[in-house]
């Protein structure tokens, strides 16, 4: 290193015996201490970049444990709908159940009308040319003098 205006003696490291062994490991150690400060320096460095890395990590470590506090909230609130949900499945079984039996009800009550269905048929097959029979009978007694139906007067609609 040299200083602008500044220029280092010059010295003669003969002129005393001993002297440039001296001043050669004065040198070599004083660039070794140089040498060790830097790496010193540089060390200083690292360990102020790891406690940044440190910090770093402890709050995402503060991060991190809000989140687990959330998601614990969050999995009881998950076990509470499950219990409901567990709840209404039993109530749908229990109602399944019910639908069961009105269904075997409903078929033993179609089995019997499915039974009747041929004696209502031959029923209707009997009452259908009585129909005509009935009205014209109506008509009839309708027409005898003295029938009380026809002694009516007709009644006004209440529209």
């Amino acid at each position: 290193m040299q200083l602008i205006g500044y220029s280092p003696p010059q010295v003669d490291l003969d002129a005393i015996p001993g002297f440039r062994r001296v001043f050669t490991w004065t040198s070599a150690s004083v660039q070794q201490t140089a040498l060790r400060v830097v790496a010193l320096a540089t060390l200083i460095d690292r360990a102020g970049s790891l406690l940044d890395d440190v910090a770093e990590l402890r709050r995402s470590a503060e991060v991190i444990a809000g989140s687990l506090s959330e998601l614990g909230a969050s999995a009881a609130g998950i076990d509470q709908n499950a219990r409901e949900i567990a709840d209404e499945i039993s109530g749908l079984s229990t109602a399944a159940q019910g639908i069961d039996t009105h269904a075997e009800k409903l078929a033993v009550g179609i089995d019997e009308l499915v039974a009747i269905l041929p004696t209502l048929q031959r029923l209707t097959e009997i009452v259908d040319p009585l129909d005509n029979t009935v009205l014209r009978l109506g008509r009839f007694v309708d027409r005898l003098p003295g029938n009380r139906r026809a002694q009516r007067s007709p009644q006004p609609s209440k529209d």
